[in-house]
């Protein structure tokens, strides 16, 4: 009777005993569940796969989350770390289309002036990656102008364009001038390589996007 009644009475610790760790464990994966809803919430959710690019005509549908996500403006320890989870041709493409816009609002004067002059190694692998040979070897003339390297920090950078002789300037309008003449801003080049080269440019996920 005895041993009846220590079996019953163990069995039914266990049964306790999987009882709170099946909560436990319900409470934990509860907990991840709202974590991640609070890591998602007001954020863009982006599915790209190679079909989707070998059909998608927008440019800014590839780059979308990329642009979004790859932080330029704090140190570049940090904008490496941002950029972690895409490829090496997707921090390139931004890259570049920073590059752009930035020679064509305002010259490669603002470009290095502002903070996005932080992407320059990236945007001259780029240039080069994308078959953009002519882009590439015009900007790297501005990069010799800087003895072969440009500081990522922005400040650094400024310090080094105090530093430039009288006729900076005017090398680079020069430069600016053959982004002009070579570039039609209609993504032509970009667009040529991401389609031969799908999978580099595929994407799942959240992103912040300020709209």
């Amino acid at each position: 009777y005895d041993r009846v009644i220590k079996y019953f009475w163990r069995s039914s610790m266990n049964s306790v005993n999987n009882f709170d760790d099946n909560k436990e464990n319900a409470t934990t994966v509860h907990n991840s569940k709202k974590e991640l809803d609070k890591d998602r919430a007001g954020k863009t959710y982006a599915k790209i796969t190679v079909e989707d690019i070998e059909n998608i005509e927008e440019f800014w549908d590839i780059l979308d989350p990329v642009y979004w996500t790859i932080d330029i403006y704090s140190s570049y320890e940090e904008y490496l770390n941002s950029a972690k989870d895409f490829t090496l041709e997707q921090r390139y493409l931004n890259a570049i289309s920073w590059y752009f816009m930035e020679v064509n609002n305002g010259g490669h004067f603002q470009f290095f002036d502002n903070s996005t002059g932080i992407v320059w190694d990236d945007a001259l692998n780029g240039l080069k990656q994308f078959g953009m040979e002519e882009l590439a070897a015009n900007f790297k003339k501005v990069v010799d102008l800087f003895g072969g390297s440009i500081p990522f920090d922005r400040e650094e950078r400024w310090e080094a364009m105090d530093k430039m002789s009288e006729d900076f300037e005017e090398l680079l309008d020069k430069a600016d001038s053959v982004v002009y003449d070579l570039y039609d801003y209609d993504y032509t080049f970009e667009m040529k390589y991401i389609k031969s080269h799908p999978d580099k440019f595929v994407f799942e996920g959240y992103y912040n996007k300020i709209v």
